[in-house]
């Protein structure tokens, strides 16, 4: 992730010398960001609206649409400004810092903006006068990334958490060999710049090459000569319109290829990464999972090449017992017969837990592993104490910044990293990655993996540094990558649902299962009791939510059948009792802050101040009053940390008297009291504010919609009793992931099965184009079809579903030479190469991918004729028993022989 502050704090230095006491709730920060936005404006088009700014800030090609960023450097403007101003880019967030900065006095702005809109003015300012040679430096090159310098422990005592209990170990001297060399940021690929030709003739000779290796060790010929001959390559012509036979793959930023299943998709994936490393160029190869990573990592390793996967940190553990299951299924079953390579990079061994005392009764849990939560005992270490990260590359960078925050449990020292992690078989694969030349990925470990903080200050994901340091990119089954990304970017789960997909009841059901089973002796440990509690809270109040949608039609259409969120829902209340001004009267966002769809990490950077569109209305100080008690209770409806000595306790006894009432009528009596406490101020109900008379042609108002009448009243107590209950359950629901992986192992929980638990880490919000309907989080209710001759008034069930949209995915896929190009340093980014047979398919949403095909593989002519002549069948085949045979079925060998010979004669 880029460092999107540090630009601006030598001028809000500056002008936090003069800021005047009564803006004192608005950061200096603020007016940098907005001139900042207001002068890419107008080196871009000065005669635009500065409301438009966000537009240009959105990730979509608005700007090169109108013309104003057609030249390179423009474009590069644009991504600068993306990375430093990503907050502002939701139209709403750009619309009130302009109206907040407007606001401030003159003698501190630089732009003058028309109360009306318009163009932005700019004018030479009393203070800070040079800030636009500030801006215009800021805006001519790529911010350098964030970093957060890590700290490692010395030998000598250190305490850490274990099972959320403290715990200590003593790290002998002779273990801590120093920090292990980093990645090289500063080094920019050879081959990159131009197109890279590719011959077929030096694939050739490679796989010779490949061929005569493994005949030399003795390993599993795999006839690549045999494998490339029988495949052919056609390039797209020079006027665009056919493809002709080439004799040369040519790589140009980004290609498209595409070739049917059996065409030598993944052959000619294999030899492109060898011959590049046998000319020292870095390829990153993107396959479909861990299984296919740890196959090419060993290819390649075979044949005495650097090369290394990409695994995620948190899934290692659930990738070996797989890779256990996978050899057992080939009939291994003995865990003494395993010795599969792949075990080399799935490694879960902590040297940690072999130095604790004999305190340790348990062997310490792959998650409690102190990797960078080590708390040295002294405070102030010796003179040959704690190590520090020394320079790793010739930039003149060495490593910088604060140590990290005291921990909660233990404040005699801030957090350090391990200093045996160098040296730990756990991160081999981690240290491998710094010198390989070739990088077997999967998506998600991509996406999802940062790179060790022991490693580089810097803070980045594996897909940055992939793009930042390869030479060639190849993505296999680029279709199916493509619904990954989109996926991963807009996770969606259907939570209750008619039939085997409600993802609550199998989970509920699983639950009640593993406890009978064992007589409930998992509810010893803490985290499952707290992990059941919050299901059966969740399931309670979906329950009570079931009942009021199916019951209450106006409810439905209250809560909006495209989405609703607590948040939502809150919103629409306060703008009916408290309202905006009319220019502001807008629909809410559908996320508060970007943290709510995606994951910040312990080290989020903290958001900006957002003013307050009701500051100006009289009863600005109620309604912020209750907004801070609804937004409070959202945090923790069900008063986990209460009392708070405001209305929030009032509406967290609310909730809990809806979640466990017998007696509708008492409570409904209780709510509409918590409800006068919160509309005791409302200028709907103390004569501020008169209400609108109905609209030509539409008859009277009905009573319902008649502020301060009864029937106004009841309505009102239904909807803040179904936002009480959706805050309860949108709570328990994150309370749920979060202790997924404490539980999963004593209630047998499979980790694919969090559904709701996947964010996109922040890093990409720059990156990532906003979702069309903007990024949103929250719930969908869709009302089954009635019944075959069933009455329009009969009580339908439907489909409750949870989703949260960060962003297009895809837009990463096609922007990878862009994601690790820096025009300012000479960095042109990477060579792609996109792979599938299925990514040309202009009728599918999902798996058609937008980048023109440039070259298509195809097998041979007598391939295609065996195909043309082949026919396929179904058949069913049963053991000795009588039970079907199944694939990946564990079956001796003298079984796996029968089902063979079946398959013979019955073909």
């Amino acid at each position: 992730m880029r460092d999107s502050s540090s630009w601006y704090q030598p001028l809000a230095d500056d002008l936090r010398r003069v800021w005047p006491a009564e803006h004192a709730a608005v950061r200096p920060s603020l007016l940098c960001q907005v001139e900042l936005g207001l002068r890419l404006l107008e080196r871009l088009d000065p005669d635009h609206s500065a409301a438009g700014v966000y537009a240009l800030l959105s990730g979509y090609p608005f700007a090169a649409a109108m013309g104003i960023a057609a030249a390179p450097e423009q474009q590069a403007m644009l991504t600068v400004a993306r990375h430093l101003l990503w907050r502002l880019r939701r139209g709403r967030q750009w619309a009130q810092a302009l109206d907040t900065y407007q606001e401030l006095p003159e003698r501190l702005r630089g732009y003058r903006v028309p109360a009306g809109g318009g163009p932005p003015r700019r004018v030479e300012p009393t203070v800070a006068g040079d800030r636009y040679a500030l801006y215009d430096q800021t805006l001519s090159r790529l911010p350098d990334f964030d970093r957060r310098a890590l700290r490692l422990a010395g030998p000598g005592p250190s305490r850490f958490t274990d099972r959320r209990r403290p715990a200590s170990v003593t790290i002998p001297e002779e273990l801590c060999p120093g920090p292990a060399p980093g990645h090289d940021l500063g080094d920019i690929p050879d081959a990159t710049g131009r197109p890279l030709e590719v011959p077929l003739a030096e694939l050739a000779e490679t796989a010779r090459w490949m061929d005569e290796t493994e005949e030399k060790q003795g390993l599993r010929p795999g006839s690549w000569s045999q494998r490339l001959q029988e495949m052919r390559l056609d390039a797209v012509s020079p006027d665009g319109l056919s493809f002709l036979p080439s004799p040369i793959l040519t790589l140009g930023r980004l290609l498209h290829l595409v070739g049917m299943v059996g065409s030598g998709k993944s052959t000619l994936m294999t030899l492109i990464a060898v011959w590049g490393a046998r000319k020292g160029l870095r390829t990153t190869l993107v396959v479909g999972d861990v299984a296919e990573q740890l196959a090419l990592s060993a290819l390649f390793r075979d044949l005495a090449l650097p090369a290394a996967p990409v695994l995620g940190a948190t899934t290692r553990e659930q990738h070996a017992g797989r890779l256990h299951r996978r050899l057992a299924a080939r009939g291994q079953s003995t865990l003494l017969t395993h010795d599969d390579p792949g075990f080399d990079y799935l490694s879960t061994v902590c040297v940690i837990d072999a130095l604790r005392g004999l305190e340790a009764t348990d062997p310490l849990r792959y998650a409690d592993a102190p990797c960078t939560s080590l708390h040295p005992a002294r405070s102030e270490p010796a003179a040959s104490g704690g190590i520090v990260l020394p320079e790793r590359y010739p930039a003149g960078r060495g490593p910088s910044g604060p140590p990290r925050p005291a921990a909660a449990e233990d404040r005699q020292a801030p957090a350090h990293g391990c200093p045996i992690w160098s040296a730990c078989p756990r991160h081999a694969v981690d240290r491998d990655l710094v010198e390989a030349l070739i990088w077997v990925a999967n998506p998600a470990s991509l996406l999802q993996s940062a790179v060790p903080p022991h490693l580089n200050p810097e803070r980045l994901r594996h897909l940055e540094l992939a793009c930042l340091r390869s030479d060639i990119i190849i993505v296999d089954e680029v279709d199916r990558v493509q619904m990954q990304l989109d996926t991963a970017f807009a996770p969606s789960a259907t939570l209750v649902a008619r039939g085997p997909e409600s993802w609550l009841d199998r989970l509920h059901t699983h639950k009640i299962d593993e406890l009978a089973r064992q007589g409930r002796l998992q509810l010893s440990e803490r985290d499952v009791q707290r992990w059941a509690a919050s299901l059966e809270v969740v399931t309670t109040a979906t329950n009570r939510l079931y009942g009021m949608l199916i019951d209450n039609d106006d409810l439905r259409t209250w809560a909006d059948i495209e989405y609703f969120s607590a948040w939502t829902l809150q919103e629409k209340l306060l703008a009916e009792w408290y309202p905006l001004p009319e220019i502001d009267a807008t629909p809410p966002d559908g996320v508060r802050a970007d943290s709510d769809v995606y994951d910040a990490g312990e080290e989020g950077q903290a958001a900006e101040h957002e003013p307050d569109p009701a500051a100006t209305q009289p009863w600005a100080e109620h309604r912020q009053a209750v907004t801070k008690a609804l937004d409070k209770f959202r945090d923790d409806p069900l008063g986990d940390n209460s009392p708070y000595g405001t209305d929030t306790d009032d509406l967290i006894r609310a909730a809990n008297d809806l979640l466990h009432t017998l007696n509708e009528k008492g409570t409904r009596s209780r709510v509409r009291a918590v409800l006068g406490l919160l509309l005791r101020h409302a200028p709907i109900l103390d004569g501020s504010l008169t209400q609108p008379d109905p609209e030509d042609g539409e008859d009277g108002r009905d009573n319902a919609d008649t502020w301060g009448t009864e029937e106004w009243y009841e309505r009102t107590a239904t909807r803040l009793e179904f936002s009480l209950l959706l805050a309860v359950l949108h709570q328990r629901l994150d309370r749920i992931t979060f202790l997924w992986p404490q539980v999963e192992a004593a209630l047998h929980l499979d980790t694919s099965e969090n559904e709701l638990s996947h964010r996109p880490p922040l890093d990409y919000a720059p990156l990532v184009p906003e979702a069309p309907m903007g990024n949103v989080l929250g719930f969908q209710y869709l009302a089954d079809e009635p019944e075959p001759g069933a009455a329009a008034d009969d009580p339908r069930s439907g489909t409750l579903r949870f989703f949260r949209c960060a962003g297009v995915g895809r837009e990463l896929l096609l922007n990878l030479p862009s994601l690790g190009a820096d025009p300012s340093a000479g960095r042109p980014g990477p060579h792609v190469l996109l792979m599938s047979g299925t990514s040309w398919a202009g009728t599918s949403t999902r798996a058609h991918v937008l980048a023109p095909v440039g070259a298509v593989l195809k097998p041979q002519e007598e391939a295609l004729e065996a195909i043309g002549k082949t026919s396929f069948h179904t058949w069913f085949l049963y053991d000795g028993d009588g039970s079907p045979l199944v694939s990946g079925h564990a079956v001796c060998t003298w079984s796996g022989h029968v089902a063979c010979s079946r398959v013979g004669m019955a073909w």
